[in-house]
């Protein structure tokens, strides 16, 4: 007569999981041998779901004349996970991060909670701040993010209004510089023109009065206009 032949004393279950209510997964017996196998004190699911909650539980495994026990240890060893988890987070100035933000997903009750001893919420500029969920059942996961406290409003308008009279300030001088470049340039054409004039005068045509101190073209008529043209080259 065929006796029961126990693939294991003992079985683990990961949470979530159904609980096997087939001998052939606790035994090792031929098939025929397994048909008369009954499989009783299945524990009972959770409300609102299809698997048991975490626990130790003993299955019975019999027939007419035979009986073996088996246990089941249903536990949790899955960690939550964050959903749509961002590295970086802006926060007004002034004001507190909101941990209502923060979501994960797992199959037992889990609680969010926010490290940010580093940020200073009224000084603007990046920090570090761990967030971390933990179930139930022990298992927890941490992420660090960067927390970024923007500019309080009114020293941001006044670097704004700084900024925008250090421009005006700096289109003025260009302005100021290229005056300036456009006289220089007007003079030294001027100087240029004056030598180019000097440099073509005829000495027997131009003489001097009044001592020296100053001079007139000689001659007339023709000779007179062509000295002046001359001058004017």
């Amino acid at each position: 007569k065929e006796k029961m032949e126990l693939k294991n004393n003992s079985f683990t279950v990961e949470y979530g999981n159904v609980i096997s209510d087939k001998a052939e997964d606790y035994l090792k017996n031929s098939e025929e041998f397994l048909k008369n196998i009954k499989v009783e004190n299945l524990p009972k699911n959770e409300k609102d779901k299809e698997y048991p909650s975490v626990g130790e539980y003993e299955i019975i495994l019999k027939n007419d004349n035979q009986k073996e026990v088996v246990k089941v240890s249903v536990k949790d060893t899955i960690a939550p996970e964050f959903k749509d988890l961002k590295e970086k987070y802006e926060i007004e100035y002034g004001s507190k991060m909101n941990i209502k933000q923060f979501s994960v997903t797992d199959l037992s009750k889990t609680e969010i909670s926010l490290d940010d001893s580093k940020v200073n919420y009224k000084k603007s500029g990046t920090y570090k701040a761990t967030v971390t969920a933990k179930d139930k059942n022990g298992n927890e996961t941490k992420k660090e993010i960067s927390v970024v406290v923007k500019e309080r409003k009114s020293d941001k308008k006044n670097t704004d209004s700084n900024n925008s009279s250090s421009n005006g300030k700096t289109s003025s001088s260009n302005k100021s510089g290229k005056s300036s470049n456009s006289k220089s340039s007007s003079s030294s054409s001027g100087a240029s023109k004056g030598q180019e004039l000097d440099s073509k005068r005829d000495e027997n045509s131009y003489i001097d009065f009044n001592g020296g101190a100053n001079s007139a073209w000689s001659g007339s008529g023709n000779d007179l206009e062509e000295g002046w043209q001359d001058y004017f080259k």
